[in-house]
């Protein structure tokens, strides 16, 4: 996933830091989080027909947004871009549909899943009280994930394929579920330092079953553990 670390990454995080210091300037009762979390994602199906073949990195770059209705408990929102995929190997030989061409996945090649997503989380927030300069939080809830981008490589193929456009394999729209846990650290300079870990879950399949090439009919949906570090103001 190295392609989408760099020019992408680099100006969402600036737009997000830009648009969070406007908004919290706007509203004071609003909780801002910038984020930059490492993320291990893989791929599981419901079909026998395809084998996980392990985890791909990535990145979730964003901004989270908590509005508190109660001393410890805040709705959660936000937006951020996110970076994942998987590696999974067929046990059957089928056909794959991409712009430029057709290649044939043969029995055991791997196929490596690139996707760039918009992700848009909705939650609950659970937040201790404060003790000392610490506080730990857990955080239930969606997400929408809006495909922008998504490459497949074909390593073993015959010449291999590399960052092919895959939007003919892929589906544009996915939704999950997540569960977060960390701990807050008071810097007592109008700054928090927010660190956890998450898990994600898709509810739906990924990649899309092409009857015109007799590709099997399986669900493959995305998991996702993600390494939780951001600055809160």
């Amino acid at each position: 996933m190295k392609r989408v670390f760099n020019r992408p990454f680099l100006r969402a995080l600036t737009i997000i830091l830009l648009a969070a210091f406007s908004v919290k300037g706007i509203s004071q009762e609003l909780e801002f989080t910038v984020h930059v979390d490492p993320v291990t994602s893989w791929m599981r199906s419901n079909s026998p027909d395809y084998i996980n073949e392990g985890s791909r990195p990535g990145l979730n770059i964003g901004l989270n947004l908590l509005r508190y209705f109660d001393d410890n408990y805040a709705v959660s929102t936000g937006l951020s871009l996110l970076s994942a995929g998987g590696r999974q190997s067929v046990t059957e030989p089928h056909i794959m549909i991409f712009n430029n061409l057709q290649p044939q996945v043969l029995t055991g090649d791997e196929i490596r899943y690139n996707l760039l997503y918009v992700n848009i989380p909705l939650g609950l927030r659970l937040k201790t009280d404060q003790s000392g300069d610490l506080s730990y939080f857990a955080d239930i809830g969606f997400d929408i994930r809006m495909l922008i981008k998504s490459t497949v490589d074909l390593p073993a193929n015959q010449p291999p394929v590399d960052n092919e456009n895959a939007r003919n394999e892929v589906y544009a729209l996915n939704a999950g579920w997540h569960i977060h846990a960390g701990i807050e650290y008071d810097l007592n300079l109008d700054l928090t330092l927010v660190a956890g870990i998450g898990y994600n879950q898709d509810f739906f399949d990924i990649t899309k079953d092409l009857n015109d090439v007799d590709q099997p009919e399986d669900r493959s949906g995305l998991r996702m553990l993600r390494i939780m570090m951001g600055i809160k103001f």
